[in-house]
């Protein structure tokens, strides 16, 4: 497959005769600080795949253990107890369903590294292949790189959000038998990998021209968007290639694209942020992969050379591909269109192929050659997906900016987050890699915990960073694209929607699975503490007007006055969803069927949103007055 050559080695992008500044000074880790106007860039992978030593026979092929992981032969399923302890030592997959055990390696799993400095002012960016990393194996990093005079302060690490990598959470193994689905060993590993990365990055620093682009990807192709915003996909409501999962159907589409190049021309790194979720193989898998960012990736190292990274953006509330559909690209990039058979040059009603010769291309009433669809939840899919990316990513970097200089600066604020979701407090003391142990519990700092349901609270930190004109703000989970980019308010159907509940539903723009039973439901108040109100299903609901807080908060982006703009998610930790606060319904959890209110039910409360925004405007604060 095409990305297998991505790790030509694990010790990064090294380069034979890296250039020396004038005045050169080394700072931490080898950092080039001196002051002498130059952007330098280093770029380094670690292999980080787990090895599978056990695995089990699936003799019902549902891609999930059935068996009993404390007992080889004795239950539905068996497994290989290769060192006779008894104990299914299985690599567990993080996302979608529990007890999910891999049995291979599709593609292999890493951490990346970037390191940017100019003018004494550096920051170390890092990406791995997980669905999420949780603060303390990041702060393990950090502080190991602290010792040797790294400010802990520019340490930005965040999780691709994978759904086909190993379990970094815990929350994949078997919850409710209280088997947590994460290896301590390898969050070790893990925690090494980042630090390793960085030091290797570090140590391989040049000076580099960036160029930077951005593309929105529903300007890449009629075919990526559906007929409700205007294109020509089957799925009505997917919008530049994301197949929003939940009303309202609003996406962040915008693919940043960011590249050095040193003073040879040789590509030293291309950065990707995208919004959309690395979950496009599907539930059905046991094979280990970095899903349509490996093939993203692998494209664009073949193409450039260097090291491709790629950070998650708005990936909240769902956005993805999955369960939409995705022109068919082959493994070599070939795009595949539609032909006309026997049968439709002689249909008359076949408009696209009507008369034209055998085996020609359909062509539609547009002139556009009308693509074949990838299979879904298949290898097929998840190569046409980053190929896609890779692609939009090429040409948004071919038409984009060239910077000579690019002033750094980076800070983090601290925040307070509770940890008020039913089913974290009742599993997570024992189930998770961020432990009870490490919550806050003083009353002072965490005024939830006099509450004896409530966890605690964990302090974690949002970022911001500008690269030149590049402006990114983070944050420790999966944001709903509205919370940094606002709400669609230039589209008349979004007023009306927005505001009154009975212009949604079927055929709607913005809410097509409100439940039209729902009609005499006079207030979301109602449905918020509700699974159910007669035959109102409130898990279809969403709050009228809809709104992004009860307070006075603006959408997280107009903070930021850079040309170029996004958010870094999934960075520093990860607490799930960040959810609009007067659209949580409270009624839903990991124990209750969830409806279109499934993010409210994995995120970690329902101040979360509020939380993120009171954070990034105490760091705005502290941006304007430095």
């Amino acid at each position: 497959m095409l990305w297998f050559p991505v790790l030509a080695a694990t010790l990064g992008c090294r380069h034979d005769d890296p250039a020396t500044p004038t005045g050169d000074v080394a700072g931490p880790l080898g950092i080039p600080i001196a002051a002498d106007g130059r952007i330098y860039a280093g770029a380094a992978v670690i292999d980080v795949t787990p090895e599978i030593t056990e695995t089990f026979t699936d003799l019902d092929g549902d891609y999930t253990f059935d068996g009993c992981v404390d007992d080889p032969t004795g239950c539905a399923e068996p497994f290989d107890d290769v060192d006779g302890d008894g104990v299914f030592d299985a690599v567990w997959i993080g996302g979608y369903g529990p007890l999910r055990a891999a049995r291979g390696v599709h593609d292999p799993i890493t951490v990346r590294a970037l390191v940017l400095a100019m003018d004494g002012e550096y920051v170390a960016l890092v990406a791995e292949d997980l669905v999420g990393l949780g603060h303390p194996r990041i702060w393990e990093a950090r502080d190991a790189l602290a010792a040797d005079g790294f400010d802990p302060d520019r340490l930005l690490a965040a999780a691709t959000h994978n759904h086909q990598g190993p379990d970094t959470m815990g929350l994949w193994g078997s919850p409710l038998a209280g088997v947590p689905g994460f290896d301590p060993d390898y969050q070790e590993r893990i925690a090494g990998a980042i630090e390793q990365a960085v030091r290797d990055a570090a140590a391989d620093m040049v000076p580099v021209t960036l160029t930077v682009g951005s593309v929105a990807m529903r300007d890449r192709s009629p075919w990526f968007s559906g007929s409700v915003f205007g294109g020509k996909n089957p799925k009505p409501v997917m919008h530049g290639m994301i197949d929003d999962h939940r009303d309202p159907i609003v996406v962040s589409d915008q693919l940043l694209a960011l590249q050095g190049a040193d003073d040879g021309g040789q590509t030293v790194f291309t950065l990707t942020n995208w919004s959309g979720h690395p979950e496009v193989r599907g539930s059905d898998n046991d094979q280990l992969s970095a899903d349509w960012v490996g093939v993203a990736r692998s494209v664009l190292e073949e193409r450039f050379g260097g090291v491709a990274i790629h950070f998650p953006e708005s990936l909240g509330g769902m956005q993805s591909a999955l369960g939409g559909e995705l022109p068919l690209v082959l493994d070599d990039g070939t795009h595949v269109y539609a032909t006309c058979d026997a049968a439709a040059v002689a249909d008359p009603e076949d408009a696209d192929c009507f008369g034209q010769p055998a085996g020609a291309d359909r062509i539609d009433a547009d002139g556009d050659r009308v693509p074949v669809w990838a299979e879904r939840d298949s290898w097929a899919f998840v190569t046409s997906h980053g190929w896609h990316i890779a692609e939009a990513a090429i040409d948004a970097l071919a038409a984009g900016e060239t910077l000579t200089s690019a002033p750094i600066r980076v800070m983090r604020q601290p925040m307070v987050l509770p940890i008020t979701n039913v089913g974290y407090n009742l599993l997570g003391a024992s189930l998770f890699d961020i432990g009870a142990d490490q919550a806050l519990t003083d009353a002072e700092r965490c005024p939830e915990a006099v509450d004896p349901d409530v966890l605690g609270c964990f302090e974690v930190h949002v970022f911001r960073l500008d690269v030149g004109p590049i402006g990114w703000l983070s944050v420790p989970g999966e944001l709903l694209p509205e919370l940094a980019w606002g709400l669609p308010e230039d589209d008349p159907r979004w007023v009306t929607e927005a505001a009154d509940p009975l212009a949604r539903g079927a055929g709607s723009a913005y809410f097509p699975q409100h439940d039209p039973d729902c009609a005499a439901i006079t207030s979301y108040e109602d449905c918020r503490h509700e699974l159910a109100l007669g035959d109102c299903d409130c898990k279809s609901l969403h709050a009228w007007p809809y709104r992004l807080s009860e307070q006075p908060h603006r959408p997280l982006l107009e903070a930021v006055d850079q040309p170029y703009h996004a958010m870094l998610g999934m960075a520093d930790s990860y607490f799930s969803y960040v959810i609009p606060e007067p659209d949580f319904n409270d009624a839903v959890s990991l124990l209750t069927d969830d409806g279109d209110h499934y993010e409210d039910t994995v995120s970690a409360a329902r101040v979360f949103a509020d939380r993120v925004f009171e954070a990034h405007e105490a760091l705005a604060a502290r941006w304007a007055a430095r």
